[in-house]
């Protein structure tokens, strides 16, 4: 027997206006804020897929995988419940009197449905349990014996507890609104018969504002769908309604031929026995991101929490799968199961994929690129290493004093000098003995009170302008500096050392040295600061475009080479692999210290040096 029975919004909106209201909160669901239920990776919420089923309506292209959602966890089994209406089926396939332990609904989940939709390996992972089947808390209808079921359909109370709190209740006629309720039917289930119709923008409007959903309802496709409560009476169960009204009051003739089926059952809590990635490896670039996908067997897995970790996170980081390129470099992302499973993949990072950038670590259109490239070209410095056969400037690593000294004395031409023993720190097998020795004999440098050279000493800004300065005096070449030339434009200029004042001055002067900073913010000098790689890069090209061709003075105009003071230089440790592969982070020097002559002062970036000469 077909009763048509369908609930329609105009008569609910109706009975909003006289019904007594409840604050949300009257229903508890697992899921609350401050539980956080999650045991070896499953909590409340997630969506697991378990178990193939019919569900697009074409049986040729095979059954699809059910994807079920998580209601409760417990320590060895977690409770779900499928996330569609797979089917449609009577409460019991005759008008009469039936509990849930007679239901002819209950035989057909735990005979055909199960068969249908379980191979016998997931049979035996969905425990049978007790069903308490409680009478209707309203009118009292029996629910009859407890039951022993693998499948079942959740109860009234279940489904309260488990899907949150009503949008909206009435006390009395004990039914509610939640929208955590509304149920798309497969495809298949709506060719088997379940009722299903579009929320349009008007029942958004007339139906379901008023109860405080969301507008994200609009679109969805809805149906009903069954509980295993008795409703008023005993030809009658409770079910979920199209427009998610559900309650004791709320129920059919057992007998509807219309009503969607989503099944409920316990799985048992399953470690995964395999983890693999999308990819095993890639290359990326800087700023780029890739997000990483993993596959978990079997299929019915329930622990799928998955432990994210890079072995390098300055080159690339990685969060929920997602991949970050930071650096030039090499990273291992990780994948981890909650049993121990691992899968990785190999990530190379480079600046760029400009086509002809020798660089793995500056970015073809970065304003570090031209001074690196050009004293890479001339030999006045190499790089720290190649990356996949790109090299390796590491533009960002501090300057040390025997790089510099090797750089310059690359610069002069590499000229024969005989080693001296000058400095304790400094062998003869050393491959900077021959650069420390010739500055040393050319007054380039000094060393310190304890007779070492001080190989790790880092080289400041103002250290560097001082050893251009005399090794321009060592050339002969003119480093007057004129009568009006001073530092007043910069905010530390009274940080400069009074030992370098003088060769700080000649250094901007002839825009070797520019400040850091903006009109806004202020220019500095940062006498003290330490010099990059790439610094001491614009620097050389500065000089050797100023001093090009330069006529050398005669002895009788040379200035008196000055003498840097032995207290001033450092002697600062440096790690062991101080010019080894040196990883940058690209992103974060793209406003710093001397950009490229044609740029304008930027944020944290340099001074126009011809500019700044202009103007004095």
């Amino acid at each position: 027997m077909n009763r048509n029975w369908k609930r329609f919004g105009v008569i609910a909106l109706a009975l909003l206006l006289v019904v007594t209201l409840l604050p949300l909160g009257s229903f508890r669901a697992y899921a609350e804020e401050g539980d956080d239920i999650e045991v070896l990776g499953c909590k409340v919420g997630d969506v697991i897929k378990f178990g193939h089923y019919e569900q697009d309506g074409n049986t040729a292209n095979g059954k699809e995988e059910i994807e079920w959602q998580v209601l409760k966890v417990e320590s060895n089994q977690v409770l779900v419940v499928s996330k569609y209406a797979l089917d449609c089926k009577p409460y019991n396939t005759e008008y009469k009197n039936v509990t849930w332990e007679t239901c002819t609904l209950r035989t057909w989940l735990n005979n055909d449905f199960k068969n249908a939709a379980f191979s016998s390996a997931e049979q035996a992972k969905i425990p049978t349990v007790t069903i308490v089947n409680k009478n209707n808390p309203k009118y009292r209808t029996e629910g009859g014996n407890s039951t022993n079921d693998q499948i079942f359909c959740l109860s009234l109370e279940e489904m309260e507890s488990c899907f949150g709190n009503y949008n909206w209740y009435d006390r009395e006629k004990m039914y509610g609104y939640n929208q955590n309720l509304i149920c798309t039917p497969t495809q298949y289930a709506e060719n088997n018969g379940a009722y299903a119709y579009t929320i349009t923008e008007d029942d958004y409007n007339n139906y379901c504002k008023p109860y405080g959903y969301t507008r994200d309802v609009i679109g969805r496709r809805v149906s009903y769908w069954w509980l295993r409560s008795p409703g008023f009476c005993n030809d009658h169960a409770c079910n979920v309604a199209t427009d998610s009204s559900a309650g004791a009051d709320c129920s059919g003739f057992v007998d509807y031929d219309y009503v969607g089926v989503r099944p409920a059952l316990y799985i048992s809590r399953t470690n995964p026995t395999s983890i693999k990635l999308d990819k095993t490896s890639d290359i990326m670039y800087y700023g780029n991101e890739m997000t990483l996908t993993e596959t978990l067997t079997p299929s019915y897995v329930t622990e799928t929490t998955i432990t994210w970790t890079s072995s390098n996170p300055t080159v690339a980081t990685v969060n929920n799968g997602t991949v970050k390129a930071k650096s030039a470099g090499k990273t291992t992302i990780t994948a981890k199961t909650v049993n121990g499973l691992t899968a990785t993949c190999d990530i190379t990072v480079f600046a760029d994929n400009v086509s002809g950038n020798i660089f793995a670590d500056i970015k073809a259109d970065s304003w570090m690129y031209t001074p690196a490239k050009s004293v890479y070209d001339k030999g006045y410095m190499t790089g720290t290493g190649t990356l996949d056969g790109r090299v390796l400037f590491s533009p960002n690593t501090d300057m040390n004093r025997t790089m510099f000294v090797q750089a310059l004395y690359s610069m002069d031409g590499k000229p024969d000098v005989t080693y001296v023993q000058k400095f304790s720190d400094v062998n003869e097998s050393a491959w900077y003995a021959k650069a420390v020795t010739w500055a040393s004999n050319n007054g380039v440098v000094a060393g310190n009170a304890d007779g070492t050279f001080g190989i790790n000493g880092k080289a400041t800004r103002e250290q560097l302008a001082l050893m251009f300065y005399k090794y321009a005096v060592s050339k002969n070449l003119d480093v007057t500096v004129k009568p009006s030339t001073t530092l007043d434009g910069f905010a530390d200029a009274n940080k400069v050392d009074s030992w370098a004042l003088t060769a700080v001055k000649w250094a901007v002067e002839r825009g070797i040295i520019s400040g850091k900073g903006n009109a806004s913010t202020g220019y500095r000098i940062d006498p003290i600061g330490k010099a990059t790689r790439v610094e001491c890069a614009a620097m050389m090209n500065k000089f050797s475009e100023i001093y090009a061709n330069a006529p050398k003075l005669g002895d009788e105009d040379l200035e008196e080479p000055l003498a840097l003071p032995e207290e001033e230089i450092e002697d600062l440790p440096v790690p062991a692999d101080e010019t080894e592969d040196v990883i940058i982070d690209e992103e974060e020097t793209e406003d710093e210290d001397v950009p490229s002559e044609d740029e304008e002062g930027t944020d944290e970036g340099e001074i126009n040096p011809e500019e700044e000469a202009a103007e004095e």
